[in-house]
């Protein structure tokens, strides 16, 4: 997450229920020192919900499934120059980008969507 200032709201409550029954709150925060983590309605602390998006909702798709909006910044992490913390020892060693060396996990989701596109023809 780049930033805390964006979160997921909405005034009418309900349609959260909905979205959540037609399968359109696609990604959701989750603890991850939980042993069965789920994606639960309850507000988990920051920083395991970094923006207090209702629901500790990440990303939501439309109806179809084909419109996706997303909290996190995938897009940040493609390449090992990008990691956000460089410093900790949780970056890849090295420098280089997305096309030599290693890859963000950020770069897979755009990936699957050049695939799912490909696969339509």
């Amino acid at each position: 997450v780049r930033h805390g200032e964006g979160k997921f709201v909405t005034s009418i409550e309900a349609n959260l229920d909905e979205w959540a029954e037609n399968g359109q709150l696609v990604v959701r925060y989750i603890d991850p020192s939980d042993a069965y983590p789920s994606a639960g309605d309850d507000l988990l602390p920051f920083p395991i919900c970094p923006n207090a998006s209702m629901r500790n909702i990440a990303g939501v798709c439309d109806s179809t499934g084909l419109v996706f909006g997303l909290m996190p910044h995938p897009e940040a992490i493609y390449a090992a120059w990008l990691h956000p913390n460089p410093t900790s020892g949780q970056a890849p060693a090295g420098q280089g980008n997305a096309l030599d060396g290693w890859e963000g996990e950020g770069l897979q989701l755009f990936r699957n969507a050049v695939e799912h596109v490909r696969s339509q023809r």
